[in-house]
Parts: C-alpha cells; sequence; structure tokens
C-alpha cells in the first residue's frame, strides 16, 4: 500500500509543477505588438489646449502670439512654454519617447511604426512625413 501511496503523491507533485509552469508561461508579459499610426506632430500645450483656446494652432497663428504656420507655433511652444512633442492621430493622442526625432517632424503629418506601453507612450521605431495623408486638419484632442 506503500507503493501506491508514493506513486499517487509523485503524480500530485508532478501536476502541480506542471500547473505552475503551464501558468508561469502564460502570465509572462507578451511582447507589445508594432503599431503603425498616422497623425500630426504637434506640442502637447496646443493638444491640451493650454493656450490655445480651440485645441489648435489656429487661435495662436491668428493672434500671431507663437509662429506664423503649425510648424513654428509647434516648435515654440515646445522649445519655449514648456511643451513636448506629441502625435495627434485621428482620435487618440500619443506621447513620443523619442522628442529628437519628432522635433525634425513638428507640424508635419507623418507616419509613427512603435510600440505602444500601457501609459500612452509611443516608443519609436520609424517616423515618416506621410505625404499621402488627407489634407485636412487633424483634429486636436478634446
Amino acid at each position: 500500500m506503500k507503493k501506491g501511496t508514493n506513486l499517487a503523491r509523485a503524480g500530485i507533485g508532478l501536476l502541480v509543477v506542471m500547473l505552475l509552469l503551464v501558468g508561469y508561461v502564460f502570465s509572462k508579459d507578451k511582447e507589445p505588438a508594432v503599431i503603425t499610426v498616422q497623425g500630426e506632430i504637434v506640442d502637447s500645450q496646443c493638444a491640451y489646449n493650454v493656450h490655445s483656446t480651440d485645441h489648435s494652432h489656429d487661435s495662436m497663428i491668428k493672434k500671431g502670439v507663437y509662429g506664423r504656420d503649425p510648424r513654428t507655433c509647434t516648435l515654440h511652444c515646445a522649445k519655449e512654454m514648456g511643451g513636448v512633442f506629441v502625435l495627434v492621430g485621428k482620435k487618440d493622442l500619443y506621447r513620443l519617447d523619442d522628442q529628437i526625432l519628432a522635433e525634425q517632424f513638428a507640424g508635419k503629418k507623418v507616419k509613427v511604426t512603435g510600440t505602444l506601453d500601457k501609459g500612452e507612450t509611443l516608443h519609436v521605431l520609424k517616423m515618416e512625413e506621410d505625404n499621402n495623408s488627407p489634407s485636412e486638419k487633424v483634429p486636436l484632442k478634446q
């Protein structure tokens, strides 16, 4: 009888180890998916309506306060007003981890490929001007 009991205990022990192993495999963080987002590189000041009255560069440009076009407004607010470069898509706003690359595309429509973390930061793998994007204005976050 002891032989059967020991065999049963070994079987239960093996089952527990297998269940723990399976749980570990499925609980591991998966590599984030690579996504591509189209939008415009703007400054956080205008995107979050800090200085703007309409979530766009238009009100600031009309006042002649911070620039003559979206690029100069974006550069001024990001560099002089404490803002950062962000990507505004059709419905979402993304923080960008590569501010140096984003500066090169300030005020322009772009395609950004990267991975998105839980904090809505897009980790940029590639950024390029989006010449195929419609010419209509990208709405900034409401």
